[in-house]
């Protein structure tokens, strides 16, 4: 098992004192997204990826964030994802990683959030017609296409997400599981159940999870550190590593003191569960 953190929920700062940090708090590695995590962001070319590299010091980059909305309005942005997200796909043999990484994207373009029309079959075959070129750049340089699915976005619940690892049809596509996105207020007391679902149509295409928490505050989801909220992780983390025991367990949203109090907890509960 081995557990990274979204490096920029570490702050914002130089690459040495990045990696510095990841490595004090006990981490293996980090989900990095550059033009977040660095205070200086780098060019997207071979010289500014070998010198970051150069700061790693055994902390592994476990994955390239490139997210970008497929379906924003503005098809100058969404050129401008795929682009980025391709050049990534070039340089993350680099960090030695294999893996770069986006969502599905959402009609409501920067707000991300939930449209009526996200769940449609235009918006499904609108994705899928930018991913396949993403997973051919993908097949073409050894790497892999990771999606993420959350429910507010068009592929939104494990099913859906199994459906289009089917139809991108290949072994160069794989999939995070973030539990918490995909809850909503509705269904968010059956997410044991939507974790199993997860584990049984996709324990195949599972790279990385995600770990989260919430506590329902005012009628909303709202994150907190992960031995405070309302998942029970001594039950989800055992199915997790179960199922998928050499997947990436990376923190996302997780800020500030929660960061050590949330991995002594997972540590704790993998200690457990040998």
């Amino acid at each position: 098992m081995k557990i990274g953190i979204r490096a920029h929920d570490m702050g914002k700062m130089d690459a040495k004192s990045l990696f510095q940090r990841a490595q004090s708090f006990g981490f293996d590695g980090i989900q990095l997204v550059v033009n977040k995590a660095l205070d200086q962001e780098p060019e997207l070319t071979e010289a500014a990826f070998e010198t970051l590299s150069t700061h790693q010091h055994g902390v592994e980059v476990l994955l390239l964030g490139s997210y970008f909305n497929p379906i924003h309005s503005n098809q100058a942005r969404v050129q401008q994802g795929i682009e980025r997200f391709n050049q990534q796909l070039k340089l993350a043999h680099l960090l030695n990683t294999k893996y770069v990484a986006s969502e599905t994207g959402s009609y409501n373009d920067d707000q991300w959030t939930y449209h009526e029309q996200n769940h449609t079959k235009m918006a499904y075959e609108q994705v899928l017609s930018v991913f396949k070129p993403l997973v051919n750049m993908a097949e073409s340089v050894g790497k892999t296409v990771l999606v993420e699915a959350a429910y507010a976005h068009v592929i939104f619940s494990p099913y859906s997400l199994k459906r289009f690892v089917l139809d991108l049809n290949s072994t160069h596509v794989k999939v995070i599981i973030d539990l918490y996105n995909l809850l909503n207020v509705r269904n968010h007391r059956q997410h044991e159940a939507i974790l199993k679902e997860a584990l049984h149509l996709l324990k195949e295409d599972i790279a990385v999870f995600h770990l989260k928490n919430y506590q329902l505050k005012e009628g909303k989801l709202v994150q907190v550190g992960l031995n405070k909220g309302l998942f029970d992780y001594r039950k989800l983390l055992p199915l997790m590593l179960e199922s998928n025991p050499d997947a990436y367990y990376i923190f996302e949203g997780i800020t500030g003191e929660d960061i050590a109090e949330s991995l002594a907890f997972i540590q704790q509960i993998q200690e457990e569960n040998q």
